[in-house]
């Protein structure tokens, strides 16, 4: 086996980046996510902005009892998952294969002139949890 060194190359394998909340949202837990004009982090308001990617469900703040309550303030670090399958919070009914954009940080089935963020690989209705291939681009 020949020796592999990786002088000089950075190689990140992670699907996930740290970025600062640009607001306070009361549960960020699975809601999609989008730059702010200060480059910090808010929910999704619909499909018309660029969209990062997927609040990791282990995101926001604990309450005094410890439970994970989802709620960032502005400044706090929230983690995002910017590529491969992630789960998103549904906010209405989508079938399976359908192209998925955001309203309000929720999983919606895409219009035209839609960002996407990925394509639903379940179908669900809303308040459940839509098991995601993110793959982010621009529907025409």
């Amino acid at each position: 086996m020949a020796n592999r060194n990786f002088n000089g190359v950075q190689i990140n394998r992670s699907v996930t980046i740290v970025e600062q909340a640009g607001a306070e949202i009361p549960d960020v837990r699975n809601r999609i996510m989008a730059y702010d004009k200060e480059g910090n982090v808010v929910l999704a308001a619909d499909g018309s902005t660029v969209l990062l990617g997927v609040a990791l469900i282990e995101s926001g703040i604990n309450d005094i009892s410890g439970v994970e309550s989802g709620k960032v303030n502005i400044g706090d670090d929230v983690d995002v998952q910017i590529k491969d399958i992630g789960y998103i919070l549904a906010g209405g009914d989508i079938a399976k294969g359908d192209e998925v954009t955001a309203s309000n940080g929720l999983a919606v089935k895409a219009e035209s002139d839609s960002y996407i963020v990925g394509i639903a690989l379940s179908s669900v209705t809303k308040d459940e949890y839509c098991r995601v291939q993110i793959s982010k681009y621009q529907k025409a």
